[in-house]
């Protein structure tokens, strides 16, 4: 590196002799520049970017296969937030019911499945009669129907809120005092009454 030298010892070895002596007083009396270090490890300081957070909350449900389709079934226009936000604050509503002794998506689970009927009744001609065919339901049909019908009869409650109604006809059912129990039972019913149908299902089907 370069050593730094004034001006002037620097016009010494170029000026001549007579103003040797004006310069180098011409450049006491003037203040000499800084010297700027240019091997400075300083970095600047960039301010840090803060991220607002999301004004969108998703509350947690259980990643449970019935309690998933309790939600889709429930969901309205693709709004599966705001369904797991209702299923969510009903089961609060409904953890206050069960004086927090029981955890709530328990006895959902327990209702859905004590609500499910086993078999449902299709119609079909027989000559020309029609009659009604007992068939049996998969799982997920009947985990369908049992919710259906818990969300129909939940509408007809007097409570104020969905989340209030909700609760409320999920601890009926778990008490065995919901219409909904009513309605599964009169179905197995008519389907055993016409239990001798089935044939006739079974032999459109050979």
């Amino acid at each position: 590196m370069r050593k730094y030298q004034p001006t002037w010892i620097r016009a010494l070895g170029t000026a001549p002799a007579s103003s040797i002596f004006e310069t180098a007083k011409a450049a006491a009396a003037a203040p000499e520049s800084p010297t700027i270090n240019t091997t400075s490890n300083t970095e600047p300081v960039t301010p840090s970017i803060l991220t607002p957070p999301s004004s969108s909350y998703v509350p947690i449900v259980p990643n449970d296969e019935v309690v998933s389709q309790l939600v889709n079934t429930l969901m309205r226009d693709g709004k599966k937030a705001r369904a797991q936000r209702l299923i969510s604050d009903s089961m609060k509503q409904l953890s206050k019911k069960l004086e927090n002794k029981v955890d709530p998506y328990t006895v959902l689970l327990d209702a859905i499945e004590t609500a499910s009927p086993l078999l449902k009744l299709s119609s079909t001609k027989k000559g020309s009669k029609v009659v009604h065919v007992p068939t049996a339901l998969r799982d997920r049909q009947r985990r369908r129907r049992a919710i259906v019908w818990m969300l129909e009869a939940s509408k007809k409650r007097g409570e104020k809120s969905f989340e209030e109604r909700f609760a409320s006809e999920v601890y009926d059912v778990s008490q065995g005092v919901s219409s909904v129990l009513q309605k599964k039972l009169q179905v197995h019913k008519q389907a055993l009454a016409n239990r001798a149908n089935a044939q006739v299902s079974y032999n459109s089907q050979r």
